[in-house]
């Protein structure tokens, strides 16, 4: 398989080819993988105007680490074919302005995990996304913005789900010391990301079902209830 430019070998042929069949007969889509400059290592877009589920890929990743991030992405395609619940921006005066990157890092506390699980059997190389993340997150930790110490700010309320997907996602005999850093620079989001810790694993990631009482769990427990809607996709109920 080719990805910008670069051959990443054939281990997610296969599920790219079945993903690619099921957006064209469920959702009258082309699959399409493209590269892009930006703040992820990836994205997937669904724009209602367009004919193509487009996943985009980092075009300065290293080639080693472009099958895993292709492979999440695969994974988020899968789970909105498969009516998996999302995350969402309240309408009207509930919508609280610069909360999209909270909105996506609560999604990503429960959504990443399941997609983490799902690409296990492959066993892709994450060490280079790994690094980079725990880089990012240590260099923060010197001197973190004064409002991710803030109780009841969207930064805090964002280092609280950042902890939390810390916790689900990082190597242990890396995030040890690291979460130590953490609770010594931010005790109080420390706290709240062990409540939406708790909270997730209540309910776990196992399903469509699970996920969206896990997703309403953690957002109660980082209490942005008025910042983020769950829909179930299967009924388009709005919890």
């Amino acid at each position: 398989m080719n990805v910008n430019g670069r051959d990443i070998g054939d281990a997610l042929d296969g599920l790219y080819e079945e993903l690619g069949a099921r957006v064209s007969d469920e959702a009258e889509r082309e699959l399409v993988v493209d590269g892009f400059e930006g703040d992820s290592f990836s994205n997937v877009r669904w724009a209602d105007e367009e004919d193509e589920v487009l996943i985009e890929v980092h075009e300065n990743l290293p080639t080693h680490a472009i099958p895993h991030v292709l492979g999440i992405a695969l994974q988020h395609v899968r789970q909105r074919l498969d009516g998996y619940p999302e995350v969402r921006r309240p309408r009207g005066r509930q919508a609280a302005r610069g909360a999209g990157p909270v909105r996506t890092m609560l999604r990503e506390v429960v959504m990443a995990p399941e997609a983490e699980d799902r690409i296990a059997p492959f066993n892709l190389d994450r060490v280079w996304e790994v690094e980079q993340r725990h880089a990012a997150l240590k260099e923060i930790l010197r001197a973190p913005p004064s409002e991710w110490g803030r109780d009841g700010t969207l930064g805090n309320q964002f280092a609280a789900l950042q902890y939390a997907r810390f916790e689900f996602e990082h190597p242990p005999e890396m995030w040890q010391s690291l979460s130590e850093e953490m609770e010594q620079a931010l005790p109080i989001a420390v706290a709240r990301g062990r409540r939406i810790v708790e909270a997730v694993r209540g309910h776990g990631w196992d399903s469509a079902d699970a996920c969206l009482q896990a997703l309403i769990a953690a957002r109660e427990a980082a209490g942005l209830q008025y910042v983020a809607w769950i829909v179930n996709r299967e009924t388009e109920e709005i919890h």
